[in-house]
């Protein structure tokens, strides 16, 4: 395993979260998965990989980095699919079909993947097969859920002039307007109470 990077889970969805990975998206874009590490130590953190699959994906991608290298590039493209669908949603413009069309491929690999297993007395959809391809996978089909779903009127960007990152908005008024209080909203806090003392 490497050295992983702490990431900030505040979207409130696997596919939200992804689209996230990139900080100031509005600013000065800082990319948080510089290469397949950064990737698989996200999709662990965030709950896509298990530890031994994680551990697993870390010294193959060391073995051969040409192929994780593909599979880097692979998970970049599909990220900025995701952001733009879920943005141009909360912008309440139509989706691009190019992106709707990247989507539909990656969405049918992962169908073809997915079965229905037993866990204990009820049944559950998994997806089969190879660990790095379940993690574009289970971002797909996350993505692919929230955007058929009631849910998705809630998805909004934060009203930070430079961040860009995307929430489900779940506050009981519907009125959440950044992705964190605690980081972007303390922040435009701080710079209105500046504003007034000086003007």
């Amino acid at each position: 395993m490497t050295d992983a990077a702490e990431f900030k889970l505040l979207g409130g969805a696997p596919c939200l979260d992804f689209a996230n990975t990139v900080d100031w998206r509005k600013g000065e874009p800082q990319e948080r998965l510089g290469d397949a590490h950064a990737l698989i130590d996200w999709a662990h953190q965030a709950g896509v990989l298990p530890d031994a699959d994680a551990a697993r994906l870390h010294e193959a991608a060391q073995r051969d980095p040409a192929d994780a290298e593909r599979l880097h590039r692979r998970a970049l493209r599909l990220r900025e699919t995701i952001h733009r669908l879920f943005k141009a949603s909360a912008d309440g413009v139509d989706p691009d079909e190019r992106d709707l069309e990247h989507l539909n491929e990656e969405l049918a690999q992962a169908l073809s993947h997915m079965k229905l297993t037993r866990s204990g007395p009820a049944l559950t959809l998994q997806l089969q097969g190879d660990a790095a391809e379940k993690i574009l996978w289970t971002l797909t089909h996350s993505a692919a859920q929230l955007l058929t779903s009631p849910s998705l009127s809630r998805v909004k960007e934060c009203s930070d002039p430079h961040c860009g990152w995307l929430y489900l908005d779940t506050s009981r008024s519907g009125t959440r307007r950044w992705c964190s209080m605690s980081d972007c909203g303390n922040r435009n806090k701080a710079r209105r109470h500046h504003q007034r003392k000086t003007s």
